[in-house]
């Protein structure tokens, strides 16, 4: 029951971006239907339809890409996918130990550091229209990371 909780916990600042971003109430309510969805049926499609409206949410969103909404999203997503696979293989009244969310911590922490690492990199790289060597450059570099850690992970 605690990991669904921590599904809420990781939702609730979602939703509080989102309603800053917005004039109305609905993405609030949006998201708290997902949030509930995903909370008490984890294996369902909630938490991806959590996940994609929030980002499409942002991504059409006024302001620059890389505005504080959009790092704050990022982990807290994340957080979101990994707690709702973990409630999704756990039954609900069973005791997780610590050791049981290491390697799932782990691979969360790693995820995160590659992200705003290439975050970090997208935000020093200049924009314009001769940039799209070092952009592809970029990317095939952070594939190539990623693929190595995953095999190691």
């Amino acid at each position: 029951m605690l990991i669904r909780f921590a599904i809420v916990l990781a939702a609730l600042p979602v939703a509080l971006i989102l309603h800053a971003q917005s004039d109305s109430i609905a993405p609030l309510l949006i998201v708290a239907a997902l949030t509930a969805l995903s909370a008490l049926m984890p294996a369902s499609a909630g938490p991806a339809l959590l996940i994609g409206y929030a980002a499409l949410v942002m991504a059409f969103a006024d302001g620059p890409p890389l505005r504080l909404g959009v790092l704050l999203m990022i982990p807290l997503l994340h957080l979101v996918h990994v707690t709702s696979a973990l409630a999704a293989v756990v039954p609900v009244k069973t005791r997780i130990g610590l050791a049981a969310v290491k390697a799932p911590a782990r691979r969360f922490a790693i995820v995160q550091a590659v992200t705003f690492v290439l975050a970090a990199f997208a935000a020093v790289v200049p924009s314009g229209s001769g940039t799209g060597v070092v952009e592809v450059l970029g990317l095939a570099c952070l594939t190539v990371l990623i693929g190595v850690v995953a095999l190691r992970i």
